[in-house]
C-alpha cells in the first residue's frame, strides 16, 4: 500500500476529532509552495496558485464512529452514532476510544438499533470505567488496512482516500492559471457542516467533492457500479443535482485523457448539498470512488479507480 495512504488510515479522526489527520496533512505538504489555514471548525484549506477563477476542491478528513453519551453503574457505555451506518454491521467489532481505551460493541437485541447497543471496556463499575473514559469521548473502529488483489481494504476509507486524492493533486501540480483551494473538512459525518464554513468564507466559482460511493458488485448489490471500473460521478443525490459544467468538464477531460468513468444517483446527502447553497451559489459536483461495504469498518476499494481519479481531476486544474 501506498506509504502516504497508510499514514492516513493510520489516524485517529471521529467527526470532530480529526487531529491526527490534520498534522499528516500538514507534515505532507512541508515542502509544497502553498498558503496553509485551518479556520475555526478545524477545516484544512490549502490555496495555490491566482487567477480569474477560483477552483475548490473538497474532501473530508472525519470517519465514522461511536460517541459514549452514558456510562451505567455496571461499567457498561452506551453509545450514540457519529455518521450513518448499519448498526448490525459493528456489533462483536472492536473500537478504541481517543484516550486509548479499547472495548468490544455489543447488543441488548439480536437485531439492535444505535440505543441497544453498549462498549464492553472490562470495567465492573461506572467508577472504574470513568477512569478511561467520560460521556462525550469518541471511538473509532479498530483494525489496520491492508493491500490485497489490488484492492485496499479496512475502516476509515471514506473519507481518508479523498484526502489522498488531494494531496495527490497538490503534489503533482505543475502550474496553473487558476486560484486552486484544496479543502481538508472536518465534521461531514455530522452533516457536512464544515464544508459549508469553507464555502461561505472562499466563496468558489465551481467545487468538485471528492468522496466514496457505494457499488453494487457485492452480492445483493443495488446498482451498476463496480469496483475497477473507474472513478463515478454521481449526478443527483438527495441533497445535490450536479451542476451541468462541471459534468460537462469533467466528461471532457475523461474523454480527452481516454479515463473510465461510471455514473449514479443516490438517495443519500453529501458535502456538496450544503457547498452548492451557499452565498450566491456555487457550481458544485462529485466525483467518487466506488466503495464495497461503505461506511462499515471493512471498506473495500480498487487502486485503479484511486488513480483514474487523481488523472481525471488533473486534467481540469
Amino acid at each position: 500500500m501506498d506509504a502516504m495512504l497508510n499514514k492516513l488510515l493510520s489516524c485517529f479522526g471521529v467527526g470532530g476529532h480529526e487531529d491526527e489527520v490534520r498534522k499528516v496533512i500538514i507534515d505532507e505538504l512541508k515542502d509544497i509552495k502553498c498558503q496553509i489555514n485551518e479556520d475555526k471548525m478545524g477545516n484544512l484549506i490549502v490555496k495555490i496558485g491566482e487567477g480569474l477563477e477560483k477552483l475548490m476542491f473538497c474532501a473530508h478528513m472525519d470517519e465514522i464512529g461511536l460517541i459514549a453519551t452514558y456510562i451505567e453503574d455496571n461499567g457498561f457505555i452506551r453509545v450514540g452514532s457519529i455518521g450513518d451506518f448499519n448498526t448490525y454491521d459493528i456489533v462483536h467489532n472492536l473500537v478504541k476510544f481517543e484516550g486509548g481505551a479499547i472495548g468490544k460493541v455489543a447488543a441488548a437485541k439480536s437485531n439492535p438499533e444505535i440505543g441497544d447497543l453498549f462498549i464492553d471496556i472490562g470495567a465492573s463499575s461506572r467508577d472504574q470505567a470513568l477512569k478511561s473514559v467520560r460521556e462525550g469521548d469518541v471511538a473509532s473502529f479498530l483494525g489496520d488496512a491492508f493491500e490485497a488483489q489490488k484492492n485496499i481494504i479496512g475502516p476509515g476509507l471514506n473519507n481518508r482516500v479523498g484526502c489522498y486524492i488531494l494531496l495527490r493533486l497538490i503534489k503533482e501540480i505543475k502550474e496553473t492559471n487558476k486560484e486552486l483551494y484544496f479543502v481538508f473538512s472536518s465534521q461531514a459525518e455530522l452533516g457536512g457542516r464544515g464544508a459549508r464554513a469553507v464555502a461561505f468564507s472562499i466563496e468558489p466559482d465551481k467545487c468538485i467533492v471528492v468522496d466514496l460511493e457505494e457499488s453494487g458488485d457485492a452480492i445483493g448489490g443495488k446498482n451498476n457500479i463496480k469496483l475497477g471500473n473507474g472513478p463515478v460521478l454521481t449526478v443527483m443525490d438527495r441533497s445535490l443535482i450536479m451542476h451541468h459544467e462541471v459534468k460537462e468538464m469533467l466528461e471532457s477531460a475523461a474523454k480527452e485523457k481516454e479515463i473510465k468513468i461510471q455514473y449514479t444517483s443516490t438517495s443519500r446527502i453529501s458535502e456538496g448539498g450544503t457547498i452548492h447553497k451557499e452565498k450566491t451559489g456555487v457550481k458544485t459536483g462529485m466525483i467518487a470512488i466506488p466503495c464495497r461495504y461503505n461506511h462499515s469498518i471493512s471498506e473495500m476499494v480498487n487502486v485503479s479507480d484511486i488513480e483514474g481519479a487523481i488523472e481525471l481531476l488533473k486534467a481540469v486544474l
